[in-house]
């Protein structure tokens, strides 16, 4: 060491000592001389295991670094200011500047964003904070918010009034129940609209909403972004007018499969993801803890009784269907809704049912419905409660209906058993009915004892103030447990929160009645909200200190969502009640699935981004700069309504509907000789009323020019292309004459008395009674005979002899002339000679003739050697020849076939 001096020799304890340091250090760089070495090119960046790196690409200004940035683009269509593009704002309105919010809204403003956070980390705050900027920006832009539900919409309006600053005069909510008209005149005079998908998605066909007006587009609870939702149709219809607008998607669980995410990103068009999970970094700290706790349970006896009494009621079915290969279980138990259709329709589509005949299929059927209806009622009775479960049973044993399998269900011992039973069981007040709803009252009780007395772990809970609040999959279980935690009054104050729908024997509650409820929540009017799943998603309900999980859902995101109510601003309790067996399988799936899912969507390397759809608004030249101020909020925001349309004395006029057109669409007539060429750079040559006029006074003076008269040779057939016609067309192979004969109709009688098999056509009315009247008289027994010889006059009865029998015949025949070769001089050429053709024998087993027949053989006329009854008699043929009647030509029973209306069917 120079100087004697070693690291160990030096005293750190004053500040002469770190002066010593100093100089050493100095001292021994000025020594150290690099090696020389000369430079070595094409060298290669390897892996451990010899595969070449890859080098990933510089990441300067990544805000500004998207993949079009050197790709020349047409500059936006959008009019932007001049005075407000240069920087962007961020608001500190709120105190803390949060690190993962402000690197969220600087990509979102450049970005298709999807922004995925869980509940209560601030999505509101910057997507309001990311519609403030290019309110700013633009000048006449519009900007759309949507979400599923009013309370959602009404819940982002606050948020941008009071965080963000948007002017209340150039903001409107608007909803499906407002006019179409009156939403019209609002897409003229607004720039910012909060509204719902399906309302916004009919304004774009209705041409009232400009697609090309819209610069950007906020979606909250995106994760619905998937298949034929709102969300997707209102992107693509945008797209087919305007390029050149952002996506900001929003939601705390994208999916619950890798699929399900890609298929977000594709509706909505997605070029970035910000994914965190509670496990972030930059968010832990903003994170509350949450302690779980898990409660399982056994069937109570009552259960347990109930169980084996509906399992006699069900099992005739149950075996009926097994025999038939159609189900596999064998405890009724075990049914469920699902198992039932999928069972049906896999037996319709074996072998076994489509041989079955249709009553089999109907017995199927009826069977499997009536079990599907009443596995919902095991579903309930499980996992919900035994009040519950009898509504259900009750409700299907006053239905007359359902066949004769849910009949002899409702007919059974057992099943009437229960019914008794369970009526004198419901009408106790102090009856629960289920195992989890006992300890679901006794962990409310003792929450609010326990504020109440100070002894909660936060100090900051107490009894004004904490709040709980109870998930249930079905309508029926949150009434009940409504019921049974009301008892504890005024202690525990519960009500129910559902959907719209009305259901059997309960109401829905309508938006506006889901936001009073809220806001009395939020005062203190009610301390315990029972909700169905209208609760889960989105409502900025409050603090929630205790969450209670009545059952358990396989969905991932159904059950992030219902935890994400706790722990926002200080440490939550989840409580999960579960039954042994099924739930609580389904509940350790979802808890599995949702973490595997967290670690892949925050890789984000198995995700498909469309960075083609992105296209520049801001230009190149222009990079803004942060502006981290306190935002004024005017004056006007300040009013508790929110910024619904006014409702007006008359109804506003339908407006007509417009068609927006594309850039770069041709409208107008073009000619076909000028399609698909562009005139952007060739004027229009306009053509005056005055020029069309002179043009069409010419067009009509101008004389018909001559028509020049054909050659005969080009009409008339030259002698070579008539001995063609007549050597085609015009002869029959053979030396004797031909002549026409009227078609057999006594031919083949045998197989005239039956329907012949027809091919894509029936026979008609008028063909079947003839065939029956065939068939009646082929029966023809001498009792027959003699019954008709005992009752009809002699002169009917009296046979006819042949030669009276072939003179009718001959009658009834008219005279064909036989075909003939055409001569040049018809006048020289005499008359050919006329036939007359006779009946032929009626022989059942030979074909009959064909419709030409030679005269040279005539045929022997079996029918005169024979005694029969004569077929022109049975036909009515021989009767005197009428006068010629004015025949009119109807349709027959709406058929397309027409007949006389002198023919006769009998």
């Amino acid at each position: 060491m120079q100087n004697g001096h070693s690291p160990d020799t030096f005293d750190l304890s004053d500040e002469e000592g770190l002066a010593e340091i100093l100089e050493y250090s100095q001292e021994q760089y000025q020594d150290w001389k690099p090696a020389l070495v000369a430079p070595q090119k094409n060298l290669k960046q390897t892996t451990l295991f010899g595969a070449q790196s890859v080098q990933p690409q510089p990441q300067s200004n990544l805000r500004h670094n998207w993949p079009l940035a050197n790709k020349h683009e047409k500059p936006t269509h959008h009019k932007l200011d001049g005075d407000e593009i240069n920087t962007w704002v961020y608001p500190t309105n709120l105190g803390t500047i949060r690190e993962y919010q402000f690197n969220i809204v600087a990509r979102g403003l450049y970005h298709n964003l999807l922004v995925a956070l869980p509940t209560g980390l601030g999505k509101t705050f910057i997507a309001a904070t990311i519609m403030l900027n290019w309110f700013r920006w633009t000048k006449d832009a519009q900007i759309v918010f949507v979400a599923p539900t009013k309370p959602l919409v009404s819940q982002q309006v606050e948020a941008c009034f009071h965080i963000a600053g948007i002017p209340r005069s150039a903001t409107t909510m608007l909803t499906g129940g407002i006019q179409p008209g009156v939403r019209a005149e609002e897409w003229t005079s607004k720039r910012v609209f909060f509204m719902t998908p399906q309302t916004l998605i009919n304004d774009l066909k209705r041409g009232s909403c400009d697609p090309k007006r819209v610069v950007l587009l906020v979606v909250d609870e995106a994760h619905r972004a998937t298949g034929s939702y709102a969300y997707v149709e209102v992107v693509k219809f945008l797209r087919r007018f305007n390029t050149s607008f952002r996506v900001l998607a929003l939601t705390a669980t994208p999916g619950s499969s890798v699929e399900g995410v890609q298929a977000v990103i594709d509706g909505l068009g997605i070029s970035k993801v910000e994914i965190r999970t509670e496990e972030s970094l930059d968010i832990r700290q903003y994170v509350h803890t949450r302690k779980v706790e898990t409660k399982e349970f056994e069937p109570s006896d009552e259960m347990e009784w109930i169980y084996g009494e509906l399992s006699k009621a069900l099992q005739p079915l149950v075996d009926l269907m097994r025999n038939k290969n159609a189900y596999w279980s064998k405890d009724p138990m075990s049914l469920t809704s699902y198992g039932c259709n999928q069972s049906r329709q896999k037996w319709m589509n074996s072998d076994a049912g489509r041989r079955a005949s249709w009553g089999e299929k109907g017995q199927v059927t009826w069977v499997f419905t009536t079990l599907a209806s009443l596995a919902h009622s095991i579903e309930l009775l499980k996992f919900h409660g035994i009040v519950p479960f009898y509504h259900k049973v009750k409700a299907f044993n006053d239905d007359e209906g359902g066949g004769k399998y849910a009949k002899q269900v409702r007919e059974h011992q057992s099943f009437q058993d229960i019914i008794t039973k369970l009526r004198s069981w419901v009408l106790k007040e102090d009856f629960v009915g289920h195992p989890k709803l006992d300890h679901l009252q006794s962990v409310v009780i003792n929450h609010f004892v326990s504020a109440n007395e100070g002894r909660h772990p936060d100090p900051e809970v107490s009894a004004n103030k904490t709040r709980i609040m109870v998930f249930v999959h079905f309508r029926d279980s949150a009434e009940e447990i409504v019921r049974v935690l009301n008892r504890n009054s005024p202690l525990v104050k519960a009500h129910v929160f559902v959907g719209q729908a009305n259901a059997i024997g309960s109401d829905g509650m309508n938006q506006k009645k889901q936001l009073e409820i809220v806001e009395q929540f939020r005062k203190g009017e009610y301390n315990t909200l029972v909700a169905t799943s209208i609760g889960e998603e989105g409502l900025d309900i409050g603090e929630i200190d205790l969450i209670i999980c009545y059952d358990a859902s396989a969905s991932p995101i159904r059950m992030l969502q219902r935890m994400g109510r706790t722990g926002r601003k200080r440490a939550g309790e989840i409580v999960v009640l579960l039954m042994k067996g099924k739930e609580a399988n389904n509940f350790a799936v979802a808890k599995d699935n949702y973490e595997k899912m967290q670690l892949m969507i925050a890789d984000g390397q198995r995700f498909t981004f469309h960075t083609d759809l992105l296209s520049r608004i801001i230009p190149k030249e222009i990079q803004p700069i942060v502006d981290k101020r306190i935002v004024e909020i005017p004056i006007e925001n300040s009013q508790p309504t929110l910024p619904e349309p006014t409702r007006r004395g008359r109804p506003a006029k339908r407006v007509a509907k417009k068609f927006h057109m594309p850039d770069g669409v041709e409208t107008g007539f073009v000619t076909a000789s000028r399609m698909g060429i562009s005139n952007e750079n060739e004027p229009v040559k306009k053509i005056s009323r005055t020029s069309k006029k002179i043009k069409a006074q010419t067009t009509k003076q101008r004389s018909p020019s001559p028509i020049s008269q054909p050659s005969s040779s080009s009409i008339f057939l030259s002698e070579a292309e008539y001995d063609q016609l007549e050597r085609n067309y015009l002869q029959i192979a053979g030396e004797e004459s031909q002549t026409v004969e009227l078609p057999r109709m006594d031919a083949f009688p045998s197989l005239q008395k039956v329907a012949r098999p027809t091919a894509n056509i029936q026979h008609g009315a008028a063909t079947m009674r003839m065939q029956r009247m065939l068939a009646t008289l082929s029966r023809t027994t001498m009792s027959n005979v003699k019954r008709l010889e005992a009752n009809l006059h002699p002169e009917d009865t009296s046979s006819i002899t042949p030669a009276r029998r072939r003179q009718r015949s001959s009658s009834v025949f008219t005279e064909q002339t036989v075909h003939r070769k055409p001569s040049s001089n018809e006048s020289q050429t005499p008359p050919p000679p006329t036939t007359t053709s006779t009946p032929q024998e009626i022989i059942d087993s030979e074909t009959p003739p064909f419709f030409w027949t030679s005269p040279a053989k005539p045929p022997t006329d079996f029918a005169a050697s024979q005694d029969l009854p004569d077929l022109n008699t049975v036909l009515g043929l021989n009767k005197p020849v009428l006068p010629a009647i004015d025949h009119t030509i109807k349709p027959a029973r709406s058929k397309r076939r027409l007949i006389l209306d002198s023919d006769s069917d009998e």
